[in-house]
């Protein structure tokens, strides 16, 4: 994940805090700790937290951990926590963490686990490790399997035999899903605690010369090494690190360098960050974030908190009101009431269509850019933080948006986006069935959005296209980032009519065809005209379908489509949705089959 500059600063503030609590414990314990993993890192090169790491990382040999597991709950000050199985039995880590209460950040694939998630130090037990490379590799591959299965009792995160949460699938054989599944079906968790710490502390009692992680191939340090720790300056602060430090990061390492190509500077890139206070910056508060609103008490709550939860806050938010009938004003006032320090105003107006609201919206906002969200999709934390990092490098661009996932009945899945970071064609990559922008993945700067017209007024389907399809034509940029923080929703309520209406707008997709324009804009013009005729057929718009068979018959790279479009509104209406959904899975099976 590449970070906000904004959002890294106030991490590394966050993480330095916990860190502060943690040695203060130990200090006061007398538990003698050391830096490792990338903090050790950091140490050496910086004197500091690496710049672009968001973590802590220190170690403790085995008889000070299990000293520390017993008294770092009754020492902690109020607002720190420790987890470790034995203070909550829900963790999926057989390691400790200090966390900060107040602060979320969560990976991924930890998502929607009932754990503390706050910004935290990890604490990892070193235990010894035999001389003997045999005994030691067998000892590595027992400790593996065992942490796997201690995870597995709290999420499964493989391909086979579980549906791996959120969507995160890590590699491992059919077989070793089999055996983890075996042992979690037969054996508790605390069982398997037990067996997990038997093999960790197999070899404690003998005269080897390395401690190490044991599941951690290089993470070796020298027994003298740990007998014999030396301070090291680290911020503000003095810690305790291995003597002959860049001995073991190049054993754990290899070629150390203090600047690692970009696209070497891993993290942890949760998909949940959040302060105990919001914070805001300069880009920030050039964001106003607007969310239509109509007949969504199922789904606003969660809207609007995603973006109250934002770890970057924007500068206002304004909810429109569209004619609501059902309790979704009530709840958005309520909101409102319980979050007064924050800028959320709600605009009411007569039933007007989507459209109407997002440019109402846009009128009433005062931010130089609009962030639009749909009232039943959600943002992730990092959403506003991640389109300010784009400002920072593309400061002329016209919409930014970022990946997104689909989510259907409780199941995610990644939608089909480009893969690389930066300026980017919407409709050359919508041509490849790459659809880099939607509604509530969109921040556009409000004067071009406002230039153009705003939002067609009546158009039912397609008006979000329309709206990309003018902007490229007034030469308008576009930025993309690969990082899915955004997630629409397929299954929310009253997303999709199956009455068909015809539309009364003054605008039609059909109009944007311009024979002197690029090949690419027309072809995706084109694609999507037709997608739209054929959801209108389906629902027994008949003359609108021919209509865009007509004015689509130009086309050269959806010819498929078009004859899809011909043959199923010749149908009777009542056949057409049966016909059109066999072949959309026709389509999909060829598809994935490379057909």
């Amino acid at each position: 994940m590449k970070y906000n500059s904004d959002i890294l600063r106030q991490l590394h503030e966050e993480l330095r805090d916990v860190l502060r609590e943690t040695v203060r414990v130990m200090d006061e314990a007398g538990i003698p700790y050391f830096i490792q993993g990338g903090t050790a890192i950091g140490a050496h090169f910086f004197d500091d937290i690496v710049p672009w790491d968001d973590d802590i990382d220190l170690g403790i040999t085995r008889e000070h951990y299990e000293r520390f597991l017993r008294v770092a709950p009754s020492l902690l000050r109020e607002g720190y926590v420790l987890q470790e199985y034995t203070t909550d039995n829900n963790t999926p880590f057989y390691f400790a963490k200090v966390r900060k209460v107040g602060t979320r950040f969560v990976e991924r694939e930890w998502v929607g686990l009932p754990i503390a998630d706050g910004i935290y130090v990890d604490i990892f037990p070193y235990d010894l490790i035999p001389d003997d490379v045999r005994l030691e590799r067998r000892q590595r591959r027992r400790v593996k399997f065992w942490v796997n299965c201690f995870t597995a009792k709290s999420v499964w995160l493989w391909r086979w035999f579980g549906r791996a949460n959120n969507g995160v699938v890590m590699p491992k054989s059919m077989v070793s899903c089999a055996a983890i599944r075996l042992v979690t079906l037969f054996m508790s968790k605390e069982r398997i605690y037990q067996r997990l710490n038997r093999e960790l502390t197999r070899y404690n009692t003998t005269a080897a010369a390395r401690y190490n992680i044991v599941r951690m191939p290089k993470d070796m340090i020298a027994r003298t090494a740990i007998e014999h720790r030396e301070l090291r300056r680290f911020g503000d602060m003095e810690l305790w690190a291995p003597a002959d430090l860049e001995s073991y990061l190049r054993n754990h390492y290899g070629d150390i360098q203090k600047w690692l190509p970009e696209d070497k500077r891993l993290n942890h890139a949760p998909e949940i960050l959040h302060f105990a206070t919001p914070i805001s910056s300069d880009s920030s508060e050039r964001i106003s974030v607007v969310i239509p609103l109509y007949n969504k008490e199922q789904e606003v709550e969660r809207a609007l908190r995603s973006v109250i939860n934002q770890s970057l806050a924007p500068r206002e938010i304004i909810v429109v009101d569209d004619g609501s009938t059902d309790a979704s004003v009530a709840i958005v006032e309520r909101i409102i009431e319980e979050h007064k320090g924050i800028s959320i105003r709600l605009v009411r107006q007569e039933n007007s269509g989507v459209s109407a609201a997002r440019n109402r919206g846009i009128a009433e906002a005062t931010g130089d850019y609009v962030a639009l969200l749909d009232a039943d999709d959600e943002w992730l934390s990092g959403y506003i933080a991640e389109v300010c990092r784009l400002m920072e490098y593309h400061p002329d661009s016209d919409a930014y948006s970022t990946a997104f996932y689909i989510v259907n009945r409780g199941r995610r899945v990644a939608a089909a986006v480009p893969t690389t970071e930066g300026l980017i064609d919407p409709a050359t990559e919508a041509l490849q069935g790459r659809y880099p922008i939607i509604p509530s993945t969109a921040t556009l700067r409000r004067s071009t959005v406002q230039r153009i017209g705003g939002f067609p007024e009546g158009m039912r389907l397609g008006e979000d296209q329309w709206l990309w399809a003018r902007m490229m034509q007034e030469g308008a940029t576009f930025c993309f980032s690969p990082m899915a923080l955004v997630c629409y929703s397929r299954t929310a309520t009253n997303r999709s009519a199956t009455i068909y209406r015809s539309e009364t707008s003054a605008h039609s997709i059909e109009q944007l065809y311009d024979a002197n324009q690029r090949e690419e804009l027309n072809e995706y013009i084109a694609r999507v005209g037709i997608g739209k005729a054929l959801t209108q057929s389906v629902r027994g718009g008949t003359e609108d379908a021919k209509r865009a068979i007509e004015a689509f018959s130009y086309t050269q790279r959806n010819r498929r489509q078009l004859r899809r479009l011909r043959v199923i509104n010749t149908l009777p209406r009542w056949m057409r949705p049966m016909v059109d959904g066999v072949y959309s899975a026709a389509a999909w099976i060829f598809k994935k089959r490379g057909l």
